[in-house]
């Protein structure tokens, strides 16, 4: 009985060790050059619109949570920035493809700064200082990308 309780562990210790291996082969950190996500064009989530006003609702979002980080509130800058189902999370998704038409090295570093963010907003130990400057970068990013597409940079 003992013996197949540790065949039993043994295997599950081989079998979730390949799976562990195959995702960081698959999603970057696998020695090979550093892939990430951001290096392929991201699918689009759903049917969201891609226009000056949309451009205009996600800075006015973010702008919401660069206030409640800079009051030094971590919950209200994460509420904000998952308000409406995290539709600032998805805009950036959603304007991958369009945006790599344009500028691939602003959409990936896009990608990486959104990613950055959200780890951040649910870390461990969340910094408002550190989410701060990273929410503005993502602003400042989205900013780039309006014009990249053709819309007038918004906030201005």
């Amino acid at each position: 009985m003992r013996g197949d309780i540790l065949l039993f562990l043994g295997l599950v210790a081989v079998i979730g060790g390949g799976l562990i291996a195959a995702v960081i082969f698959l999603f970057g950190g696998g020695g090979g050059g550093g892939s990430s996500v951001c290096d392929r064009p991201l699918p689009p989530q759903g049917d969201r619109e891609i226009s000056q006003d949309a451009f205009q609702a996600r800075d006015a979002g973010i702008t919401q949570v660069i206030e409640a980080a800079r009051m030094g509130n971590v919950q209200a800058a994460n509420e904000a920035y998952y308000a409406d189902n995290n539709e600032i999370h998805n805009f950036t998704i959603n304007i991958d493809q369009r945006l790599r038409g344009e500028d691939e090295e602003l959409a990936k570093e896009l990608c990486e700064a959104v990613i950055e963010l959200e780890e951040d907003l649910v870390g461990a130990q969340p910094s408002a200082d550190v989410i701060l400057v990273q929410v503005r970068r993502v602003q400042d990013l989205l900013r780039e990308a309006a014009e990249a597409l053709g819309y007038t940079r918004p906030g201005e």
